[in-house]
């Protein structure tokens, strides 16, 4: 965790949690080790990621009709649930003690057998994604068969359908009991993540964009944030749990993971299993570093759950306290009692819903031993405890509460409801969950007067002094521009009001400005157009058309006023010290084949080759001849030679090994020159 101190900040880590490194390691004291369970078609295999040279052991294998397609475990009694689409069925296995050994395949084939139960849920179809309410008591399940969301108890008992409608291929699924939401992946024709609460309410989409087959989920619930897994695009992606700040976390590209098809995280670590090649992984959730392969080998993984006694954080059962009679779910504003598919509620209990042709108030059968009053009827629930069948306007156990009686105030009308509390309809000038407060109480501020419309909605009437429906703000002169209207509010803070040609804090932007070479427009009711240069009539000409791959593109014209005329400069700037700089490199070429008399000091060196005397000759002589018509090189005379190294070397001939005497080593000279030029390409 982040905790903001004075100019400065502090890491710290949750409980049970050590930091270890600049990284929160789970602490080993009284803790277990971390184990992987990996599905391999009807094999549940495990292996410990803390362990060197990373082994998996054989921990379940079933028969010929298992194909474990999801999977998600139960910590505290030490149990594994599971999907079979194949069968529509959801199991359950005991997973072994520490101790248990399973060198003997065959004799632990026959203890797993003994260990697996199969729930006896009704209508399934296709399973999909599964996840464990460990604080509750429920498991979850996406049905991709019947395209719907449902809960029922660890059991099996009690099955409800919480989400259905508007939703093409679920599969993945995960809860978050702490907050009491839930989140599930849809990799249809439309791709997204959605998320609602445990009781399928407040359902909302969470990820929508950039994403195409999201297969895998996982919550990190310290630090608050849902991974998914995009098989297709070789991401992982992470987004904040409300939907905010998503990243993509871990890439193909850059961590060299491919097709990631399942996800767990816990630490710092992210494990998977890929789409090809059926890899089981680990790579850091920030993105550090490249893919790790933990093993190979697995035939057809489909899915990775991580055990460690930290992974499900201990919290307190909500629903101890609602002491619910048939299925109680989790929200984010506390623990809910449901019934389940078939049944309704009825007098805080669940009845059985009534067919078309059955009466809704059937003879109870049995014996009663209580009395109803108000007109209520006593029936036997399905548990064989008797309970009273209340009119609609009566409540309590033997129906002895009017829910309506003195309930609502001020003449409102009451109408009862079966789940409690009922609603009241109020009168004119009357309004509250009971009709208790009038409207237009407090409503109107700084001696505004208040009346209210045929709606029961309160309207204010304010002093000269003051604007703003609720009369808030007082009248201030001098702040706005353009004849904007200037509020001030209590505490000084000045607001403008402007005219629906201009905009900004104190209506100093004139629209127009946003025609740029345009033609601005302006309607009878005030709106600003532009005609733009391609003859489309648009709120601006400064257009983002194909400048954003992806986001949303807006046009600052205040910043691009200042902006362009600034680039403009740069860009004269970088051509004149371009031409500067080409124009020194040009004359310091050129001065490298220009003719120097060379000094020594006051005196002239002259230089005796003759192909130099015809610029130092005088004025008179003939430039056009290069060398005297009797002029002979004489290839004995070593002086024919300017320089004095050749000089050396012929004079030299018979007395330095050096000398180049002959005329094969004058040509080996020359050929040794040529080769040592390069093609600097090469």
């Amino acid at each position: 965790m982040c905790n903001n101190t004075k100019g400065s900040y502090k890491c710290s880590c949750q409980k049970y949690f050590s930091r270890i490194n600049d990284t929160c390691k789970a602490d080993n004291r009284n803790s277990s080790r971390q184990i992987l369970y990996i599905a391999d078609d009807n094999e549940i295999r495990s292996l410990d990621p803390g362990m060197p040279n990373w082994r998996y052991e054989q921990t379940f294998q079933g028969d010929a009709s298992v194909r474990i397609d999801a999977m998600d475990l139960h910590i505290k009694t030490n149990r594994i649930f599971w999907t079979n689409w194949h069968t529509g069925r959801i199991s359950s296995y005991e997973l072994p003690g520490p101790a248990t050994s399973s060198s003997n395949n065959q004799r632990h084939r026959r203890q797993s057998e003994g260990r697996i139960t199969n729930l006896q849920i009704k209508e399934l179809k296709m399973p999909r994604g599964i996840a464990v309410d460990w604080v509750a008591g429920n498991i979850y399940w996406t049905d991709s068969g019947r395209d719907v969301i449902e809960v029922a108890q660890m059991s099996g008992q009690n099955c409800k359908t919480l989400i259905s409608g508007m939703i093409d291929e679920p599969y993945a699924i995960v809860v978050n009991p702490q907050r009491g939401t839930m989140y599930w992946a849809d990799w249809g024709n439309h791709p997204k993540i959605e998320t609602a609460a445990m009781d399928g309410t407040l359902r909302q989409t969470l990820v929508h964009e950039n994403i195409q087959w999201p297969t895998g989920l996982a919550v990190d619930y310290f630090n608050e944030r849902l991974y998914w897994a995009d098989a297709k695009l070789s991401i992982i992606g992470s987004v904040r749990l409300d939907g905010s700040d998503p990243v993509i976390a871990v890439s193909g590209i850059k961590n060299n993971l491919l097709h990631p098809f399942s996800i767990d995280i816990f630490e710092d670590y992210i494990y998977g299993v890929t789409y090809v090649n059926n890899f089981v992984f680990r790579v850091n959730k920030f993105g550090k570093g490249p893919m790790e392969n933990l093993t190979t080998g697995i035939n057809h993984a489909t899915d990775i759950a991580l055990y460690h006694r930290y992974k499900q954080p201990e919290m307190t059962n909500p629903c101890d306290r609602k002491k619910c009679e048939w299925l109680c779910l989790l929200s984010p504003s506390g623990p809910v009692c449901t019934c389940p598919n078939n049944y309704v509620a009825n007098n805080g209990t669940c009845v059985e819903r009534p067919s078309p042709t059955q009466s809704p108030f059937s003879p109870p059968t049995g014996t009663c031993d209580i009395q109803c009053l108000n007109g209520g009827s006593c029936f036997l629930n399905a548990r064989q405890v008797a309970k009273c069948r209340c009119q609609p306007s009566y409540t309590g156990e033997r129906c002895e509460i009017n829910q309506c009686r003195d309930y609502c105030k001020n003449g409102g009308t009451c109408t009862a409801s079966h789940t409690g509390a009922p609603t009241c309809r109020c009168q004119k000038g009357f309004t509250g969950p009971t009709c208790s407060r009038h409207t237009c109480q407090d409503y109107c501020l700084n001696g505004g007067n208040c009346t209210v419309n045929m709606g029961n909605q309160p309207t204010c009437s304010c002093p000269p002094e003051y604007l703003g429906d609720m009369c808030q703000y007082s009248k201030c002169e001098g702040f706005c521009e353009n004849s904007g209207t200037c509020l001030q509010t209590s505490n000084g803070t000045k607001l403008c009001r402007c005219s629906s040609q201009f905009i900004g804090h104190r209506c100093e932007l004139n629209k127009c400005i946003f025609c740029g070479t345009g033609e601005c427009r302006t309607s009878p009711d005030g709106e600003v157009s532009c005609r733009c240069p391609n003859d489309r009539i648009q709120p601006s000409c400064y257009t983002c058309l194909d400048y954003c791959a992806n986001g949303q593109c807006s046009v600052d014209t205040h910043t691009a006023s200042i902006v362009v005329p600034v680039l403009l400069l740069l860009l004269l700037a970088l051509l004149v010290v371009g031409a500067i700089l080409w124009y020194k490199r040009r004359m310091r070429g050129a001065k490298g084949f220009q003719h120097h008399r060379m000094t020594n000091g006051a005196m002239n060196v002259e230089i005796g080759n003759p192909a130099y005397k015809i610029y130092e000759g005088d004025p008179d002589d003939d430039a056009g001849e290069l060398l005297d018509s009797d002029f002979a090189l004489d290839p004995d005379k070593p002086t024919n030679f300017t320089n004095p190294v050749y000089a050396t070397l012929y004079m030299g001939a018979h007395n330095s090994r050096n000398s180049l005497a002959s005329t094969d080593e004058k040509k080996e000279l020359l050929s040794q020159g040529d080769d040592d030029m390069s093609d600097p390409l090469a």
